[in-house]
């Protein structure tokens, strides 16, 4: 059992179990002998069978969410699974790669930048696709990026280098994919929209040496060459509701 917490900077950092515990005391009868339980009071997680009050929003907001949020971003060493729930006050689970979670609030309009630092989307070199030797798009197997995205060292790395094979139209990209400096970004949003349910998707491959976003057309996937600038916008786009987010830099 893992759990920290900081109430002067409303910084909590718990495990999956610590977690579930801490968001059912609102909704469900909590064995007060629960070891979970006892961990969250004598950290100061909760406090007479109630959480800490500079934790109530972020816990509202996951009790009461207008759309579901989660990023999973893989990479050659690992695989994340972060987790978001929105609403006018938000909330993101980001894991940490050690069986470990930071919960923290965090108002709508920082979500877009929220998910950047997730995924990493920083300036990268923009790919050329004008020129006649270039490919604008790359047709790529829903078994590559599955394999990218699994929790399988083996898989992952069979993927990297099927990956690799595919961005030959790149030579740069290509390479940084086979020296492992590759990332799958997923963002998946969820919400309901006059009855029915709604769910949007926003893939993209980064590396190094430049970006590619993971498109669909006749052929099924492909992958297509973006600007840090495009994918922003395109985070943007994906959220429920108006958003106000900050800017962040353009790609070179």
């Amino acid at each position: 059992m893992s759990v920290s917490f900081d109430p002067t900077r409303a910084a909590l950092r718990l495990d999956a179990e610590a977690f579930i515990t801490l968001t059912e005391l609102s909704s469900v009868t909590v064995d007060d002998c629960d070891t979970t339980l006892g961990t969250l009071v004598e950290a100061g997680v909760v406090t007479d069978g109630v959480p800490h009050p500079v934790l109530r929003p972020g816990l509202a907001a996951v009790s009461d969410s207008t759309a579901s949020l989660q990023v999973l971003v893989a990479g050659p060493e690992d695989v994340r699974l972060h987790h978001g729930w929105l609403s006018r006050e938000s909330a993101l689970l980001t894991d940490l790669g050690d069986g470990t979670y930071d919960f923290a609030a965090v108002t709508a309009e920082f979500v877009p930048e929220s998910i950047a630092r997730l995924t990493r989307l920083v300036p990268r070199p923009r790919l050329a696709t004008d020129t006649a030797d270039l490919a604008e798009t790359v047709v790529v197997d829903e078994a590559v990026l599955d394999d990218l995205a699994s929790n399988s060292v083996r898989a992952r790395t069979a993927g990297g280098e099927a990956l690799a094979d595919l961005l030959m139209p790149w030579p740069a990209v290509a390479a940084a994919v086979r020296t492992g400096t590759w990332r799958l970004s997923l963002v998946d949003v969820t919400f309901a929209d006059g009855g029915r349910t709604i769910a949007r998707r926003l893939a993209w491959v980064d590396t190094d040496a430049g970006t590619l976003r993971v498109e669909v057309d006749e052929h099924g996937p492909v992958l297509v060459p973006a600007t840090t600038t495009e994918l922003w916008r395109a985070v943007v786009a994906i959220l429920p509701g108006p958003v106000e987010p900050r800017t962040v830099a353009r790609s070179a």
